[in-house]
Parts: C-alpha cells; sequence; structure tokens
C-alpha cells in the first residue's frame, strides 16, 4: 500500500475483510457517511478510530497511521475537543456546512499540534478547556508553526476571551457548534482561505 492514502488504505483493507462501509461504521459505532467520507478523504478519524481499524482489520495501527491524508489540496481544518459525542457532532457540523474542506478530529492537544508540524492547516475550532491540556496555549504552539492559521475558540466559558483576543483570533464561539455560527466565522476571517466555500445557506 505504499504511496496510498488513508482513505485509499481503509478502503483496500475494508474489502480484503470483506466488509461493506455499514458493517465497518456499526463495528466503529459511526455513522455509514462518516466511513464514505474517511474513504473520499474528506474526513479524516482520529487517533482512537484508528487503532479501533486496526484492530477489526487484524494490522499494525502504523499501517494506517503512516498514510498520508487525502486530497491536501483542500482546505484543511481541525476540530479540537475532549468530549467524544462532542467531537463527533461539531466535525460533522463543519463537514456539512464546510462539504469542500477536510476536516481533521482530535480529542488531544498534543495530537492536534504534531499533526499541524507536518500537516497545513487553514482553519482551528479549538475547546478552550481540554483534559490534559488547554486549548489557548495550544492556540500559541498552533501559530508557532502554522502563523496564517484561523483560530476559532469554541468554548462555554466566556471568561476567556480577553486572552483569546490576546493571541489576534480570528472567532470566539459558544457552544454549541451551529451551521449559522460556522457560516458567521468563515465569512470573517483573519487570513482569507482558498476554496474555502459555504453554500448559500436555503
Amino acid at each position: 500500500m505504499n504511496g496510498s492514502t488513508i482513505g485509499e488504505v481503509i478502503t483496500a483493507l475494508r474489502v480484503k475483510n470483506r466488509m461493506s462501509q455499514k458493517d465497518l461504521a456499526d463495528s466503529l459505532y459511526v455513522d455509514q457517511s462518516t466511513v464514505s467520507r474517511w474513504e473520499r478523504g474528506v474526513r479524516f478519524p482520529d487517533t482512537e478510530l484508528i487503532e479501533k481499524m486496526a484492530t477489526r482489520f487484524g494490522v499494525d495501527a502504523s499501517v494506517l497511521f503512516a498514510a498520508p491524508m487525502n486530497r491536501p489540496e483542500l482546505p484543511q481544518i481541525i476540530v479540537v475537543e475532549d468530549e467524544p459525542v462532542l467531537l463527533q457532532d461539531f466535525c460533522g457540523t463543519v463537514s456539512e456546512t464546510l462539504p469542500d474542506s477536510a476536516v481533521h478530529p482530535f480529542r488531544w492537544a498534543s495530537d492536534a499540534l504534531a499533526f499541524a508540524k507536518t500537516q497545513r492547516v487553514d482553519l482551528a475550532f479549538l475547546d478552550i478547556e481540554l483534559v490534559g491540556g488547554n486549548g489557548i496555549d495550544l492556540a500559541r504552539g498552533l501559530l508557532l508553526c502554522r502563523p496564517r492559521c484561523n483560530v476559532v475558540f469554541l468554548t462555554s466559558h466566556p471568561e476567556y476571551a480577553r486572552e483569546a483576543l490576546d493571541l489576534f483570533c480570528s472567532g470566539y464561539v459558544m457552544k454549541p457548534l451551529t451551521p449559522a455560527k460556522i457560516r458567521e466565522q468563515t465569512a470573517h476571517l483573519r487570513y482569507p482561505v482558498p476554496g474555502l466555500g459555504v453554500p448559500e445557506h436555503e
């Protein structure tokens, strides 16, 4: 599978194991549409899901971790939220609102920062209060390696607004993350992102 993207690797392993997209989705407790997005390269599984997939496929997780991300020409978006249910919900909302983007979910600040050091990040939605970390500190690290990344803080805590503004962030959004809030934020990004099209609201 040398040179294959992670979406292509997932597809190949799924077919080899005689699994449908629904079979894989059910085994990971995600929607079939999520697996479809992985395979098409418009959304990517987080670290825990990659490890679970490797177990289902009977391969070492490094087979999946080593595969490059798909369709790098798309706007690259990360979502960092330590609550798994919220992370899945927010990523789904971002994917549906910005369908021509690649969305990468992360529960841990360290994983998100490691990704940003090797991959372009155009837009980051960051929870502020993270288990084992802090979204403000993550933003500082993120901007050191990706100075033109648009950082939008996603939180339930208005008291962090001053610190966020000191970082010249692109936005500060109170949870929950909705399509309307995403549209509003992407219309006023600090750094324009080519190809980040927002469909007209019906």
